[in-house]
């Protein structure tokens, strides 16, 4: 009837917005593992078994190719990815000892240059006839999302038509060959994982003993 039955005095107190901050650090993952022999990458199955500081190809034969592997992994929260890039201190010399240029000698396991003599540090080409002697590599792409290799084993174009396995030299230090790139991205990564093989083979004169060199594998985030 218009009467005031209860009647209640409020207040409201408003206060600033509160802010809440974060801040999450640059930061690059890379790892080199073993693979395990038998095991199927750049479409052969490995003969020996390697581990992440070692590829130990044990003895080499003049009429097959030995074939190796390791696994590469990339994780980073760069926004504009990565690069990895690998060289080697030398061609495989005889008890480390040196390769001088494009050593072709008895004591130096000379990098291949492929079944049409076309297989350079920079450039991929066709190396799947035994009659071809050397050290090479090739890559194999194990999770495709958003990594981009070079090159990889079953690559048909240029250099590499119609042949099963393609494959690169090594970039030489002792030759002032520069590092090569061999896989990047250009966003975050998680895990992005790429095999890299290794395959030798070597001719009736090399000479008898043990042969080495080093890799140098480098992966660059890009904040």
């Amino acid at each position: 009837g218009g009467n005031v039955l209860d009647s209640t005095t409020t207040s409201i107190g408003v206060i600033e917005a509160v802010r809440v901050t974060a801040s999450v650090a640059p930061q690059i993952t890379f790892q080199i593992s073993g693979v395990a022999s038998s095991t199927s990458a750049c479409g052969v199955n490995t003969d020996v078994t390697t581990t992440a500081a070692a590829v130990p190809l044990g003895e080499l034969s003049i009429s097959a190719f030995t074939n190796a592997a390791q696994s590469l992994a990339v994780s980073t929260n760069a926004t504009n990815g990565y690069t990895v890039t690998v060289r080697a201190n030398d061609q495989m010399g005889r008890d480390g000892g040196t390769c001088a240029g494009d050593n072709t000698g008895a004591d130096c396991i000379p990098d291949t240059t492929g079944n049409g003599a076309n297989i350079t540090h920079t450039g991929s080409g066709r190396w799947d006839s035994t009659t071809y002697k050397g050290f090479g590599f090739s890559l194999d792409d194990v999770n495709t999302s958003g990594l981009t290799p070079v090159f990889e084993y079953d690559t048909t174009s240029g250099n590499c038509s119609g042949g099963t396995y393609c494959a690169r030299q090594f970039a030489d230090t002792e030759d002032s060959q520069a590092a090569q790139q061999i896989f990047s991205s250009t966003s975050v990564a998680d895990d992005h994982n790429l095999y890299v093989c290794y395959r030798a083979i070597i001719s009736a004169t090399q000479s008898a003993g043990d042969y080495e060199n080093h890799l140098i594998y480098t992966a660059t985030a890009t904040f």
